[in-house]
């Protein structure tokens, strides 16, 4: 529906005739303020005045087009007739007046400390209050919902109306909602919950519940209930003190039973349990409080265990001594242990785990052949033994804790798996490689420990008692007397002379262990499971990997070439490190072995296998997620054997393909050549155009070209036309291609880029509006102007040059950014030219600057203060994110002032530039405007002379000039105005249409099938479909240079007026003066002739007072009347023999001539020069208007050709998804 469709129906009564105005704004907030042809009416009237009188005082705070076209108003959702929140857009004046805020006058602005970020709080017209902080709108006083809007982007928009100023640009920011919500049309249904929901729910339920009970303790308690603590806390302090004679059988260290220990322990235990149970006996004077205490704690806790938690405090309180108890009694000799003590034995001392610490598990008789079974148990023992060396830890106090590490460690072995079942057997065997590889020390200890002070009562537990008889086979087989101990010590210490031959890169030994195994293993038999060149240390690492870390090729060879026939195509295969999940070329890759290795291994892989089994083998994933391509760099080489093999859109936990990691490999010798070859392959295996460079993204969202150092013309990124590749995209850091070169100093990238014709070169981001020349302006305030940096800023300044700036300009100036100077108080905008010259000049400067070159070519077509500062008012405060984005767009104007120069030449362009890059001189304007009026005065004086007489023909000539020119240019005028007009509304309509497309792609396409940079959100549609915005500065200055030049012919005009009417004035003056002396020759002949009014030659004919024709003859050529002699006026001649009356009369009448010849003379001078001037303006417009016009064009043609084919990229992108 049309706004005037809207409008009709709101009063269907009334007969409104069509008004006749533009299409309407897809945004329904932002048509009702610009394109509203009942602009001068409620609701809209009053907020236009305010907006059209103090239009940089405010900002307009405008929600989604989609939100307010789509959503309802929130305080109808229950009504049964809803409203769209674009009704309130065309008649809800407080809807309107709210989201619009006075930024000129804040109420209140803080700075964090730490972040530095500003929070200020604004009024809107409605005199509510909104807060803006870390881009995002908080819904404050006046509103009746508290609401937290994210803001999308800022921008500026450019009216077209005529009841707002002419070239008027009013600030927007624009967020995701309204300022009262919005709710959509439809409700979206919840997600299906799965079907096991309820019973999960149900058992994480029960798990948090659980892990509270476990984080109670009984010393929680004591400080969280005084009263419980007064009542048992001295009796316990007392009951283990070290002085307690009672008990002193625990701080005795001599020999002693471990029953007997025990039995002292139960003792205390009892006691502790006594204390409890006395609190709340009758003579306990406070029995009552601490019985109803103690039931409130377990109503509070339901399924607490008090016993458990006095007998966990008594642990805590006697570990110590308990625990060096048993460490004393378990480190006497084993001798008469037999016969004294047998629970004392200790089996595993230290040379015991010695012995097999290069024990492997292939070496315990497991019924498990298949190697990928086998790093599954390697795994789960590398494992295990971490959870099992916990026993060690000194934080480790309480029966409970270690019983929870003997649980834990049984259930990683013995985790379910769908292909391995975990026996009894299997068990032991793996119990005995944790235990003989976490190395605890008093293990014996740890278990009577378990057993004999533990909390809870495990006799009946069938499950605690299997893992502790477990625990009793594993050290049976391990103790001295058994067989299958030295068996064990065997097989481990000819793992330890292999692997110790290859560490040592004893070459010699391993030659004779290799030989007396071909002995044994003649005629390429394969090696039984259990031989010691298949063992493997507890990260699952075999003697193959250990060659490949000696990096000695002789050694691998011997090993892996002596008899292929004994390690098997799966046992290379699947050996790998089980805990970084490397495989044995990835391991030759991050050492970076002898290429000979890495050539031999890759063979033997590629001519064992299918192709199916080495793409599996080379993209398998290690813990990082990173597969054999991602340490491709450190031998490149070997893309051209295996890249075919490699995925290169396999992606790891940074989100880096290999292709990206390649890319990211600075610090290579061969960095051109290795990327070189990277995309040869890609190129070659994925064909191209069809290589998907969305999917090589890391998670900051820097691109490949965001990464790659140099060398872009070798990977073809740009040249290759089938890429479709954004050259603009932008990192999560706001930062596009160009912008990343430029702050790192990677010249030969920026050499490449600027040629590509699809570059953005002034792309701003969104957030901080930082472009390429920001990003140029902090590497030079970093560092020294090194040879690279000149170059790359001699780069960047030519670009902006060739094809920003007119061609063959003999004299340019470039505003290239702005910082602000804390310590002025004021921008500095930096300003440089072809020669390298260049300044900084503050806003202040820079105004006072344009004020002098206007007071000195003041009937030229420059611009003049009330013009160029028009939406730039450096009095007027803005919201803190406006202050960069404002600085930008001023910097663009400055920037068309000095191309507008290029084509001009009604000022002297050289010494205007140069001004700019002078040094800086403190003067008063006073004095420099009176200068420049004495200068212009002597200019007139010295091009002219004394004399300038102008006829009366010889004016209207001029006037006639002058209207002709003011006709014609009004025409001009108008017509630019039009177009201005249509090109503002056209560059909405662009951006409406592009947003809608997006929109509709957006709800018609899944989103499965789209990637993360496929769409673009609104801000980013707003920020490059712009290019009619680039037209638009070029014909708005024509439009300012035409007006200006209008305003300069009026002047002269008005100038014109004034002679006609002095002339007037003179002439009539003339005519009393002629009476006046014809009477007086009645009486006597006048002495001087009182002629010379320099108007015209000839003679001029008046009508006198009487009707009569009077006649007076009048010197040509002269410039001034000649004096009257005092005497000759006071004296009374005979000339002066008339009346006193009529002699006054003449007096004032000569006066009164005087001053008006005065005036004339000035006139005559004025016009004279400002109609050559104005002559020689209106012919530089001419040339000016069709040049710069050709100029605006050509530069908008070429943003257009750029927004076009990145579009273009948008719509290729959206049908490769879909694919």
């Amino acid at each position: 529906m049309s706004y005037n469709q809207q409008q009709h129906q709101s009063s269907p009564h009334k007969q409104q005739q069509p008004i006749s105005h533009l299409p309407v704004l897809y945004n329904p907030f932002l048509n009702c303020i610009f394109n509203n042809p009942h602009f001068n009416k409620s609701p809209f009237k009053s907020v236009i005045e305010e907006l059209r009188a103090n239009h940089n005082e405010y900002t307009l705070i405008v929600p989604s087009s989609y939100v307010l076209n789509e959503y309802y108003d929130p305080s109808t959702q229950s009504n049964s007739t809803k409203t769209l929140l674009k009704e309130f857009c065309y008649n809800n004046e407080d809807f309107i007046k709210s989201h619009i805020i006075k930024t000129s006058t804040p109420v209140s602005s803080t700075v964090t400390p730490i972040s530095k970020e500003q929070s200020v709080i604004y009024n809107t017209l409605s005199s509510k209050q909104i807060l803006i902080k870390n881009r995002m709108i908080y819904t404050g006083k006046g509103f009746r919902r508290s609401l937290k809007l994210k803001i999308s982007h800022i921008s500026y928009f450019h009216s077209f109306s005529d009841y707002f100023p002419q070239g008027s640009k009013f600030m927007l920011i624009h967020i995701e909602s309204t300022l009262i919500g919005g709710v959509p049309n439809r409700k979206s249904l919840p997600p299906i919950p799965p079907p096991s929901s309820s019973a999960s729910g149900t058992s994480k339920s029960s798990k948090d519940k659980s892990l509270n009970l476990d984080s109670i303790t009984f010393e929680k308690l004591l400080r969280s209930f005084p009263l419980l603590s007064k009542a048992v806390s001295d009796k316990f302090y007392k009951l283990f003190h070290h002085n307690n004679k009672k008990f002193r059988v625990l701080r005795t260290y001599t020999r002693k039973p471990l029953d007997e220990i025990r039995v002292e322990f139960r003792k205390m235990l009892d006691e502790a349990f006594k204390i409890i149970s006395d609190s709340v006996k009758v003579e306990n004077p406070d029995s009552e409080q601490t019985y109803s205490l103690i039931n409130h704690i377990i109503s509070m806790f339901p399924g607490i265990d008090l016993n458990k938690l006095v007998h966990e405090y008594v642990e805590l309180n006697l570990y110590d001594v308990l625990w060096s108890q048993l460490i004393f009694q378990f480190n006497f000799s084993n001798d008469d242990k037999e016969t004294y003590d047998k629970e004392a034995i200790k089996i595993l001392t230290t040379e015991k785990y010695r012995n097999l610490s290069c024990l492997s598990l292939n070496q315990l008789d497991l019924p498990i052949e298949e190697p990928w079974k086998l790093n599954e148990l390697y795994e789960r023992v590398s494992l295990a033994i971490k959870e099992f060396e916990k026993l060690s830890d000194s934080s480790i106090v309480i029966s409970t804790s270690k019983t929870n590490i003997i649980y834990n460690t049984v259930k990683i072995l013995s985790r379910d798996s769908w292909d391995l079942t975990i026996n009894a057997d299997i068990l032991i065997s793996l119990m005995i490689m944790v235990i003989a590889h976490s190395k605890v020390d008093n293990l014996e200890a740890h278990i009577y420990y378990i057993r004999n002070f533990n909390s809870v009562d495990h006799h009946a537990d069938g499950h605690f008692n299997y893992i502790m008889s477990n625990l009793d086979a594993v050290l049976y087989h391990m103790s001295g007397n058994e067989a299958g101990y030295i068996d064990l010590m065997s097989q481990s210490n000819k793992n330890y002379q292999l692997w110790n031959s290859i560490y040592e890169q004893d070459i010699e030994k391993l030659q004779e262990i290799i030989d007396e195994v071909s002995d044994e293993f003649p005629n390429c038999e394969v090696l039984p499971d259990n031989h010691f060149l298949n063992s493997r240390n507890i990260n699952g690492e075999s003697c193959i990997a250990f060659a490949i870390r000696s990096k000695n090729y002789d050694i691998y060879n011997l090993l892996m070439n002596t008899n292929p026939g004994w390690f098997s195509i799966d046992t290379v295969l699947f050996d790998m490190n089980v805990v970084t999940k490397q495989n044995l070329l990835t391991l030759c890759l991050i050492e970076e072995t002898d290429p000979r290795i890495m050539d031999d291994l890759v063979s033997i892989i590629l001519s064992n296998s299918t192709p199916e089994e080495s793409a599996a083998y080379f993209n398998s994933i290690d813990k990082s997620g990173r597969s054999v391509g991602h340490y491709l760099f450190h031998n490149y080489k070997l893309i051209d054997s295996i890249g075919q093999y490699i995925d290169w859109e396999l992606k790891d936990s940074n989100s880096h393909t290999p292709l990206f990691s390649l890319c990211r490999c600075y610090d290579h010798p061969d960095y051109v050549d290795l990327i070189k070859h990277g995309f040869a392959c890609v190129y070659e295996k994925y064909g191209r155009g069809n290589l998907d460079f969305d999917k090589h993204v890391d998670k900051s969202g820097n691109t490949l070209l965001h990464v790659i150092l140099k060398g872009i013309p070798e990977t073809e990124l740009l040249s290759n036309e089938g890429n479709i590749i954004d050259i603009n995209q932008t990192s999560q850091r706001n930062m596009t291609p160009l912008m990343l070169y430029v702050k790192y100093n990677r010249l030969e990238n920026l050499q490449e880029i600027l040629k590509d014709s699809r570059l953005d070169f002034l792309f701003e981001d969104l957030k901080n509006h930082y472009n390429v020349f920001d990003y140029l302006g902090f590497s030079a305030a970093k560092s020294l102007k090194t040879e690279v940096f000149g170059k790359m800023e001699a780069c960047i300044f030519d670009y902006y040059l060739d094809n920003y700036f007119p061609r063959g300009a003999e004299d340019n100036l470039v505003a290239m950014n702005g910082k602000y100077d804390s310590n002025k108080k004021d921008w500095l905008i930096f300003l440089r030219n072809s020669d390298a010259y260049c300044n900084y000049r503050s806003i202040n400067n820079i105004k006072q600057r344009l004020f002098i070159t206007k007071l000195k070519y003041p009937l030229s077509t420059f611009p003049d203060e009330e013009t160029f500062w028009k939406n730039f008012p450096i009095d007027i405060p803005t919201s803190p994110m406006f202050h960069k984005f404002r600085i930008n767009r001023f910097i663009e104007n400055l920037n068309i002032l000095f191309r507008s120069l290029v084509f001009q030449s009604n000022i002297n362009r050289s010494v205007f530039f140069k001004s700019f890059l002078s040094v800086e001189v403190e003067t008063s304007i006073l004095d420099i405007k009176k200068k420049i009026g004495e200068s212009i005065e002597r200019n007139k004086i010295k091009k002219f002379g004394e004399d300038v007489t102008y006829k009366t023909n010889q004016i209207y000539e001029i006037e006639y000039f002058l209207e002709y020119s003011l006709t014609d240019l009004n025409k001009y005028k108008t017509l630019f105005s039009k177009l201005a007009k249509l090109i503002a509304f056209a560059e909405l309509k662009q951006t409406d249409a592009n947003y809608v497309e997006d929109q509709a792609l957006f709800n018609i396409i899944p989103k499965s099938n789209l990637c993360d940079n496929t769409l673009r959100s609104a801000s980013q549609i707003a920020e490059r479909d712009s290019s009619w915005n680039t037209l638009l500065g070029y014909i708005t200055w024509i439009q300012a240079t035409s007006e200006e030049l209008l305003k300069n012919i009026n002047k002269i005009m008005q100038e014109i007026r004034s002679w006609k009417e002095v002339y007037h004035s003179i002439c009539i003056l003339n005519s009393e003066l002629k009476q006046i002396e014809k009477k007086s020759e009645k009486s006597e002949q006048p002495v001087a002739n009182t002629d010379a009014v320099p108007v015209e030659n000839g003679n001029t004919e008046e009508n006198g007072e009487d009707g009569g024709t009077i006649s007076r003859t009048i010197s040509g050529q002269t410039l001034s009347i000649n004096p009257i002699p005092e005497n000759e006026i006071e004296e009374d001649t005979a000339f002066f023999s008339f009346g006193e009356r009529r002699k006054t009369k003449y007096k004032k009448l000569i006066v009164a001539k005087s001053e008006k010849v005065k005036q004339i003379m000035k006139l005559n001078f004025d016009i004279r020069w400002g109609h050559e001037i104005i002559a020689a303006e209106i012919s530089n417009f001419l040339k000016f208007r069709t040049e710069f016009l050709r100029f605006g064009i050509k530069v908008f043609n070429n943003g257009e050709i750029r927004r076009l084919k990145q579009r273009k990229l948008e719509l290729q992108s959206i049908l490769k998804d879909l694919k």
